[in-house]
């Protein structure tokens, strides 16, 4: 039985705290980001904490066959993976007429590119062996409209509809797909998408390590959809109810930007 798990932006936030979590559980890793240094301190400090093999992998998953790439090295490592961990993405506070297209390519290539491709050839993989999980990182974006944010919250559309379907598909296989929804966490994430001053994050939020617990007992449940925390998954059910344009203007207004004064 393989017991490695690979988890990709893992050198921050949520996906340095999934890996944390792989690790408590006795999983070894494969830990893949852009910031080899941060890799490498987290590598340091799980190997000396849980006596694991951890495997550094550096890449922008952004660039052409770095997916392949990655899935090669490993291949030729024979190393199998029992889980595979899509936290890698990022986001944009920019109106789309006004938003840099480069950055938008690259969020597209990252958050829905390199998450299918992944996806795909993993899930080949596990579901010839019979065994093997995936949580793929989404967002409580997935079932909202984002002004402000447009191409962001379509991308984490897909990752969700992508997931439930993959999840479905694979249903009595001995492989499950597992799509994490969390709301505004305290991370990263809301600086380099220009959004920390919104309503939407200046406040106080969750910790990552709360939201990696909460993903990955769904993900070793084999819950397909995890929602984290409770006020989000009471706003996702909502969306259900609420007037489309009510709900767009809501968003417009929690992501809207304080006037400098």
């Amino acid at each position: 039985m393989p017991n490695y798990a690979l988890i990709t932006g893992a050198s921050s936030g949520i996906g340095r705290e999934l890996a944390r979590v792989c690790a408590a559980d006795g999983y070894n890793l494969v830990v893949v980001a852009r910031n080899q240094k941060a890799l490498e301190e987290l590598a340091a400090e799980l190997r000396v904490a849980h006596k694991i093999e951890v495997i550094v992998y550096p890449v922008d998953l952004t660039a052409t066959n770095s997916v392949q790439d990655l899935y090669q090295y490993l291949q030729q490592r024979k190393l199998e993976m029992e889980i595979l961990i899509n936290n890698a993405g990022f986001g944009d506070n920019s109106p789309m007429v006004t938003a840099d297209w480069e950055k938008l390519e690259s969020m597209i290539a990252l958050n829905i590119t390199a998450l299918t491709n992944l996806s795909r050839l993993y899930v080949r993989d596990m579901k010839k062996r019979g065994s093997g999980k995936i949580l793929n990182l989404a967002s409580l974006a997935a079932w909202l409209p984002g002004p402000n944010m447009a191409v962001y919250y379509a991308s984490k559309h897909y990752v969700l509809a992508l997931s439930e379907s993959l999840a479905e598909e694979l249903r009595g296989s001995g492989v499950s797909v597992t799509t994490l929804c969390p709301g505004p966490i305290k991370t990263g994430f809301a600086a380099r998408a220009k959004a920390a001053k919104t309503p939407a994050f200046n406040r106080r939020l969750p910790s990552p390590a709360a939201v990696a617990v909460h993903g990955y007992r769904a993900m070793q449940r084999g819950q397909v959809i995890a929602i984290y925390p409770l006020s989000s998954r009471v706003l996702a059910f909502a969306t259900r109810l609420m007037p489309r344009r009510l709900l767009r203007g809501l968003v417009k207004k929690a992501q809207r930007l304080p006037v400098e004064r």
